[in-house]
Protein backbone atom coordinates (compact mmCIF):
# COMPACT_ATOMS: atom_id res chain seq x y z
CA UNK A 1 0.00 0.00 0.00
CA UNK A 2 0.90 3.68 -0.88
CA UNK A 3 0.50 6.07 0.96
CA UNK A 4 1.79 9.68 2.32
CA UNK A 5 4.70 9.76 4.86
CA UNK A 6 3.80 10.68 8.62
CA UNK A 7 5.87 11.49 11.54
CA UNK A 8 4.75 8.23 12.84
CA UNK A 9 6.98 6.92 10.49
CA UNK A 10 9.86 8.32 10.99
CA UNK A 11 11.18 5.74 13.28
CA UNK A 12 10.73 2.37 10.46
CA UNK A 13 12.38 5.00 7.60
CA UNK A 14 15.40 5.32 10.20
CA UNK A 15 15.79 1.81 10.44
CA UNK A 16 15.58 1.60 7.00
CA UNK A 17 18.05 4.16 6.38
CA UNK A 18 20.72 1.43 7.85
CA UNK A 19 20.06 -0.64 5.26
CA UNK A 20 20.19 0.91 2.63
CA UNK A 21 22.74 4.49 3.63
CA UNK A 22 25.69 3.07 2.06
CA UNK A 23 24.16 3.54 -1.31
CA UNK A 24 23.88 7.09 -1.30
CA UNK A 25 26.73 9.20 -1.45
CA UNK A 26 27.06 12.16 1.40
CA UNK A 27 24.10 10.75 3.60
CA UNK A 28 24.01 12.25 6.77
CA UNK A 29 20.92 11.26 8.89
CA UNK A 30 20.45 14.61 10.90
CA UNK A 31 20.08 16.13 6.92
CA UNK A 32 18.16 13.44 6.03
CA UNK A 33 15.75 14.21 8.95
CA UNK A 34 15.65 17.82 8.37
CA UNK A 35 14.77 17.28 4.56
CA UNK A 36 12.06 14.38 5.53
CA UNK A 37 10.39 16.82 7.88
CA UNK A 38 9.73 19.08 5.46
CA UNK A 39 8.63 16.59 2.99
CA UNK A 40 5.98 15.59 5.62
CA UNK A 41 4.85 18.77 6.24
CA UNK A 42 4.55 19.74 2.54
CA UNK A 43 2.84 16.28 1.42
CA UNK A 44 6.09 15.48 -0.66
CA UNK A 45 6.67 11.92 0.72
CA UNK A 46 5.34 8.82 -0.10
CA UNK A 47 6.35 5.51 1.32
CA UNK A 48 5.17 1.91 0.50
CA UNK A 49 3.99 -0.33 3.23
CA UNK A 50 4.01 -3.93 3.27
CA UNK A 51 2.27 -5.74 6.17
CA UNK A 52 2.86 -2.96 8.62
CA UNK A 53 6.34 -2.82 7.59
CA UNK A 54 8.52 0.30 5.45
CA UNK A 55 9.23 -1.42 2.40
CA UNK A 56 10.07 1.82 0.80
CA UNK A 57 9.63 5.67 0.32
CA UNK A 58 10.42 8.29 -1.74
CA UNK A 59 10.28 12.18 -2.27
CA UNK A 60 9.65 14.64 -4.19
CA UNK A 61 9.78 18.42 -4.18
CA UNK A 62 6.60 20.36 -6.47
CA UNK A 63 8.90 23.42 -7.01
CA UNK A 64 11.62 21.86 -8.33
CA UNK A 65 9.93 19.04 -10.17
CA UNK A 66 12.58 16.86 -8.80
CA UNK A 67 12.88 13.05 -7.00
CA UNK A 68 14.89 13.76 -4.24
CA UNK A 69 14.89 10.46 -2.29
CA UNK A 70 13.80 6.79 -3.88
CA UNK A 71 14.82 3.91 -1.66
CA UNK A 72 13.45 0.57 -0.96
CA UNK A 73 14.85 -2.31 1.27
CA UNK A 74 17.28 -4.89 0.09
CA UNK A 75 14.38 -7.76 0.93
CA UNK A 76 11.88 -5.84 -0.93
CA UNK A 77 13.94 -4.73 -4.17
CA UNK A 78 12.87 -6.36 -7.57
CA UNK A 79 9.11 -6.23 -6.85
CA UNK A 80 8.70 -3.12 -8.71
CA UNK A 81 8.10 -1.15 -5.74
CA UNK A 82 10.39 2.17 -6.84
CA UNK A 83 8.33 1.67 -10.35
CA UNK A 84 4.88 2.05 -8.31
CA UNK A 85 6.47 4.50 -5.99
CA UNK A 86 7.57 6.90 -9.38
CA UNK A 87 4.13 6.69 -10.69
CA UNK A 88 2.70 8.01 -7.56
CA UNK A 89 4.48 10.47 -7.62
CA UNK A 90 4.48 11.40 -11.32
CA UNK A 91 0.74 11.95 -11.06
CA UNK A 92 1.55 14.70 -8.37
CA UNK A 93 1.85 16.75 -11.55
CA UNK A 94 0.64 17.87 -14.66
CA UNK A 95 0.98 16.58 -17.95
CA UNK A 96 4.21 17.80 -19.77
CA UNK A 97 5.99 18.74 -16.83
CA UNK A 98 9.40 18.04 -17.24
CA UNK A 99 10.51 16.00 -13.83
CA UNK A 100 14.29 14.99 -12.96
CA UNK A 101 16.34 12.93 -10.76
CA UNK A 102 20.04 12.72 -10.01
CA UNK A 103 21.47 9.33 -9.55
CA UNK A 104 24.60 7.76 -10.42
CA UNK A 105 26.08 7.71 -13.49
CA UNK A 106 26.25 5.04 -15.94
CA UNK A 107 28.72 2.54 -15.54
CA UNK A 108 28.70 3.17 -11.54
CA UNK A 109 27.95 -0.41 -10.07
CA UNK A 110 25.64 1.62 -6.87
CA UNK A 111 23.96 3.27 -9.99
CA UNK A 112 23.00 -0.18 -11.58
CA UNK A 113 19.95 -0.89 -9.98
CA UNK A 114 18.72 2.61 -10.15
CA UNK A 115 19.07 3.83 -13.06
CA UNK A 116 17.49 0.77 -14.60
CA UNK A 117 14.49 1.50 -12.60
CA UNK A 118 14.46 4.78 -13.74
CA UNK A 119 14.65 3.97 -17.33
CA UNK A 120 12.06 1.52 -16.96
CA UNK A 121 10.02 4.13 -15.89
CA UNK A 122 10.74 6.49 -18.72
CA UNK A 123 13.42 8.64 -17.88
CA UNK A 124 16.29 9.72 -19.97
CA UNK A 125 20.16 10.38 -19.55
CA UNK A 126 20.73 14.13 -19.32
CA UNK A 127 23.94 16.19 -17.77
CA UNK A 128 26.86 14.69 -15.67
CA UNK A 129 27.31 16.56 -12.68
CA UNK A 130 29.05 16.16 -9.30
CA UNK A 131 27.19 16.36 -6.25
CA UNK A 132 28.90 15.97 -2.28
CA UNK A 133 31.95 15.48 -5.10
CA UNK A 134 30.54 12.36 -6.04
CA UNK A 135 30.31 12.04 -9.96
CA UNK A 136 26.29 11.56 -11.11
CA UNK A 137 23.82 11.96 -14.03
CA UNK A 138 20.91 13.83 -13.79
CA UNK A 139 18.07 11.77 -15.69
CA UNK A 140 14.71 13.98 -16.50
CA UNK A 141 11.10 12.45 -17.79
CA UNK A 142 8.32 13.79 -19.60
CA UNK A 143 5.06 13.61 -17.24
CA UNK A 144 2.11 11.91 -19.59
Amino acid sequence: MIRYVEKEDINQILSMMESVKDDFAGYKETEFLEALYKAIDQKEAFLYEEKGIVAGMISFSYYEKELTFLAVMPEFRKQGIGKQLIRQVTECFENGDMIHVITFREGDPKGIAARHCYHSCGFVDDDELEVFDYPCQKLVLKVK
